[in-house]
């Protein structure tokens, strides 16, 4: 699968394919891996979400949390009538992090020192911390599984999702519900501040049910499968709570599987998707190649590059990426052959700094610091021939 193909397709899935792929037994997978492939992505990554703080009284609509509350009461406005179709699916070749770290060889001293709960009756589990292409923390999740045939009870998909900000992605799989007319109706959430934070709940009792919520630390989300009750959900939530999760841990794991060097001892890394600033009469202040480990092809890997050039009073960023998250790919112009002297212009006025995709796969970025939208054009059109 290329880039074409992502770009340049879009498919419709039936809905038992979604209901059957959280059924999924999932594959053994390389403890590193430059990217993975977001096909087996069905969870819900909330968008445009905001968050209140303070102690004072909730405002109208929201509820105030109890030690009486019950874990429906999370979900109090959520659910409701309407049926479900699939939305547009996507097989995306790159995810929005440029590499993961795999630590699932980590549960049994996670749960010892407290960082997670023992779910015990959960024997499958896919824990990663993701990376960014400079090494810098994008996300960790923790998933953990229970299939039917397993001795502990049904089908059960738990997750916790945490980053330093608010996620940004893009899911393969979208989930729609309509009303009788086949009008789509907009999610319902209920709205909860405990200890001061907010926290905002969507899904019915039977479907995919998300608790999000945001601290000083970070963003969390859990995540319930339509298998798992409210009840399963609340329960980490709770767990969560009185153990808040640090991501510093996290972020120092990177030291070991990133490195960083100049671009003269890694000349091919990226050679195809960064200009010839040289021929164009820039001069490189600096040039970064980032590059993480894969340990079962025991090998370094570029995922990332940052450069600056200067032109007399032209100064120009140049970045590369493996990954893409959604705020990536809304800033895309397309691929260099697709992108027009007008549009570039446009969207630097607009935004100082435009996104190319490449085949490759990987997302590059053109910031202009300083100079002239005609500039950035003699830079991109360099690319194409």
């Amino acid at each position: 699968m290329d880039g074409n193909f992502v770009l340049d397709s879009l498919e419709f899935v039936d809905a038992e394919l979604i209901e059957e792929a959280g059924r999924l037994e999932p594959r053994k997978r390389r403890r590193w891996t430059g990217w993975i492939a977001a096909a087996a992505c069905l969870c819900l990554i909330a968008g445009a979400v905001w968050f209140l703080r303070g102690r004072e009284a909730a405002p109208e609509g929201v509820q105030k949390w109890s030690a009486s509350m019950s874990a429906q009461d999370y979900f109090r406005n959520c659910g409701g009538e309407g049926g479900r179709k699939p939305g547009s699916f996507a097989s995306l070749v790159m995810p929005p992090y440029a590499a993961a770290l795999y630590l699932d060889g980590m549960r049994e001293s996670l749960e010892a020192e407290g960082v997670l709960p023992a779910v015990g009756d959960h024997p499958a589990q896919n824990f990663m911390a993701c990376y960014n292409g400079d090494g810098s923390l994008y996300k960790v999740t923790f998933w953990w599984m229970r299939q039917p045939e397993d001795e502990t009870g049904g089908y059960s998909d738990l997750r916790l999702t945490a980053a330093p900000g608010e996620l940004h992605e893009i899911s393969d799989v979208i989930v729609r519900r309509l009303d009788a007319n086949g009008v789509e109706i907009p999610p319902k959430v209920t709205t909860t501040v405990r200890d001061g934070i907010t926290i905002l709940a969507e899904g019915g009792e039977r479907e995919a049910k998300t608790l999000t919520w945001q601290t000083e630390e970070g963003w969390y989300q859990l995540y319930g499968s339509g298998f798992d009750g409210y009840e399963s959900v609340v329960a980490l939530l709770d767990w969560f709570w009185a153990h808040p999760l640090s991501l510093d841990r996290f972020r120092d794991m990177s030291a070991e599987c990133f490195t960083c060097s100049n671009r003269e001892e890694q000349p091919d890394a990226f050679l195809e998707q960064i200009p010839d600033f040289k021929a164009l009469g820039y001069t490189a202040e600096s040039e970064l190649v980032y590059q993480a480990y894969r340990y079962g092809d025991d090998l370094w890997e570029p995922v990332g590059f940052e450069g600056v050039y200067v032109r007399g009073d032209t100064r120009v960023r140049w970045t590369v990426s493996a990954g893409a998250d959604a705020d990536a790919w809304d800033a895309c112009l397309g691929r260099v052959g697709e992108i027009t002297e007008g549009k570039l212009s446009e969207a630097l006025s607009d935004q100082g700094a435009v996104n190319i995709f490449f085949d490759l796969p990987c997302m590059a970025a053109l910031r202009l610091e300083q100079g002239s939208a005609a500039d950035a054009w003699e830079i991109v059109q360099s690319l194409a021939g």
